[in-house]
């Protein structure tokens, strides 16, 4: 049978509706469900779609709905708090691909839909991308189509219909969508929230650790991947900030050429805020930290998550929770550093340190006249024939000595490390700080976007009574950044205005809209903007009414058959010949004695083929007609006159 005659059949349309409901569910599942559960439920729901085109369904209903009943029992066995909808999506694949293999009543294409859109329920909690977007909308209009055709299919059956009647369907979908998405618009505007999410109550704190290292390994042998992955964006900066440094993390002890964190201690924010005011909004990174720009003082605001922010060792702002979805975090930095720390902690040094390491350290710091200087010393010594490089080379023994003394090239780590050791080696405390380094400016939303190639560490060193920054890194511009372009930033401003404005979408930024509309209300309601707006309402008016005058008055003047119409029956109108209720019929009934009988048959013929007929009425036509217009209108007068 050709696909033509199946597409006038309405249980074909019907069916054909519904599955593609069914699939676009069963499709946003992916990564959600198990892949092998997924990938044969959804080869068993095409199996099903085979059998409906072929009409043949060799299994009984009742094994079905049995095997059904004892799966979901084994599904729904794997229930936990840590991953609560993961078996309930494998439930919802498994009920989708037994009623495929059913024959269909209406009654299960209505059961197919609903698991269909339990499907796409249990998505949105794991998706939350733009992407997703598309996919909920196009299953809301293919759900919507398919109750509509499920209801035309419900009371003629079976039936050939033609393409016009198709046409109609489709049109009423497209109506029924746009006014179910013109409602739910306000509603998630208007509708109250709480603050954390409903699963969020209840879920684990498992998930892998995507954000900076706790540690920092030496000796490693490759070369380092990077990757333009966005950690935060930034927003209420001026595009020039300088040189930023998003302080993270801080290691104080090096052990077997690693960097660590020995103890950290938690402190109150202090009050008040600092000089420069920002907003965040960070990536889900599954740890705590907020990284700020040297040098954070507060936090003073968090959306999106339930969290208690508190300032730790090393200047560090965190919070008492991980960071597992996007949040916006308002924080402040100063000029001067807050917590400064005992600075004697930073002095230790490893047990084993390389002699040429030590040899170097000598030759830096004789003669120097304080610290300052030897500080400078080493600046220097860095600026000479060092290189950057993310190739990191195989060597024999020390790490640091092969970088120091022969290959003279590395990335930031070593810099950082040997800068770090040689400080201390002089008696200058020093520590190795980690976080990252610059920014991309998005003009398209204005705001700065940080990325996983600007991860880097550099020194800080306590000379004076205070800590300094110690970058000796060579300048490095990371190719993953040079390589973002301007159709990224675009894409990256559409995700973030999503995730700012849908997603973030919190009972705070409720509040404010609601805040914000009712001083607007209150000051519209004043005497002096009531005055403007009625004046703007007048002008407004009259120019809509002089607009709709001016448009009807050249309608009218168009010479069209319906004019040509419309004029010859004002005219007899006017002459008393018909009245204004007469159709096309009583015309020619009341005209049928007269003289000029043959021009009105003439005119209302050319209406009535323009008016209900499919063939065109032609330009010289119309342009007769309006000839024998004049002619009948001179034609009625002459015969008063006579």
């Amino acid at each position: 049978m050709k696909l033509s005659v199946y597409l006038k059949n309405s249980k074909f349309v019907t069916l054909l509706f519904v599955h593609l409901t069914a699939l676009v569910g069963i499709l946003s599942l992916w990564k959600v469900a198990d892949t092998y559960i997924f990938l044969i439920f959804l080869l068993v729901y095409m199996l099903g779609v085979y059998m409906d085109i072929r009409g043949v369904y060799p299994i009984r209903r009742i094994l079905l709905t049995l095997f059904g009943f004892l799966l979901s029992f084994y599904f729904l066995s794997f229930l936990n708090l840590e991953d609560l909808l993961k078996p309930f999506s494998h439930v919802v694949l498994l009920l989708l691909s037994i009623k495929s293999l059913e024959e269909k009543r209406p009654r299960d294409l209505y059961q197919i839909l609903l698991l269909s859109l339990f499907g796409i329920a249990i998505s949105t909690v794991y998706n939350l991308s733009l992407s997703f977007l598309l996919i909920f909308l196009l299953h809301s209009f293919l759900g919507i189509s398919s109750l509509v055709f499920l209801n035309l299919y419900r009371k003629v059956g079976e039936k050939e219909l033609s393409w016009q009647s198709y046409r109609g369907y489709i049109s009423v979908s497209l109506l029924f969508f746009s006014l179910a998405f013109s409602i739910a618009l306000p509603l998630f505007f208007f509708l109250p929230r709480i603050q954390t999410p409903l699963f969020d109550l209840i879920s684990g704190r498992g998930g892998l650790r995507t954000g900076l290292p706790d540690h920092i390994s030496l000796g490693k042998v490759g070369e380092i991947q990077e990757d333009n992955t966005v950690v935060f964006r930034v927003y209420g900066l001026p595009q020039n900030i300088g040189e930023a440094y998003w302080r993270a993390i801080v290691f104080d002890k090096y052990v077997n050429n690693t960097w660590i964190r020995t103890r950290e201690a938690f402190y109150q924010l202090p009050r008040g805020q600092g000089e420069l005011v920002y907003t965040l909004i960070i990536e889900p990174s599954f740890d705590n930290i907020i990284p700020a720009l040297d040098y954070p003082y507060s936090i003073i605001k968090i959306e999106g998550m339930d969290a208690s922010p508190y300032i730790s060792t090393g200047n560090l702002l965190r919070i008492n929770k991980e960071i597992n979805k996007t949040i916006r975090v308002v924080v402040s930095s100063s000029s001067v550093m807050y917590i400064k720390d005992n600075p004697s902690r930073y002095l230790d040094l490893p047990s084993q340190i390389s002699p040429n390491l030590q040899r170097l350290a000598r030759e830096l710091s004789k003669n120097a006249k304080d610290d300052m200087e030897k500080l400078e010393r080493v600046r220097e010594y860095f600026s000479r024939d060092y290189k950057y490089s993310l190739r990191l080379e195989k060597y024999e023994g020390d790490p640091l000595d092969y970088f120091l003394f022969v290959s003279k090239k590395g990335n930031c780590e070593y810099y950082a490390s040997a800068t770090a050791l040689l400080l201390r080696m002089m008696g200058i405390p020093a520590r190795v700080v980690g976080g990252y380094k610059g920014s991309i400016w998005n003009p398209f939303g204005e705001y700065h976007i940080i990325t996983n190639s600007m991860a880097h560490v550099w020194v800080e060193a306590y000379i004076n009574g205070n800590w300094i920054r110690v970058d000796t890194t060579p300048p490095y511009l990371s190719p993953a950044a040079q390589r973002i372009s301007s159709i990224a930033l675009v894409r990256d401003y559409i995700i973030s205005f999503w995730y700012s404005n849908i997603i973030g979408y919190s009972s705070e930024k409720q509040i404010r809209l609601f805040t914000s509309i009712g001083k607007g209300i209150k000051n519209e309601l004043s005497l002096e903007n009531l005055r403007k707006r009625f004046l703007q309402a007048l002008y407004l008016v009259a120019l809509i009414s002089t607009f709709y005058l001016i448009l009807r008055i050249l309608l009218k003047l168009r010479k069209t058959p319906q004019n040509l119409y419309l004029n010859m029956k004002s005219l007899l109108i006017k002459e008393g010949i018909i009245e204004d209720k007469d159709l096309p019929e009583d015309l020619l009934q009341k005209c049928k004695n007269k003289d000029y009988y043959q021009m009105v048959k003439f005119i209302v013929s050319l209406y009535q083929r323009y008016k209900y007929s499919p063939y065109k009425v032609y330009p010289n036509e119309i342009e007769e007609g309006y000839r024998t217009l004049k002619k009948l209108r001179e034609s009625i007068r002459s015969s008063y006159h006579s």
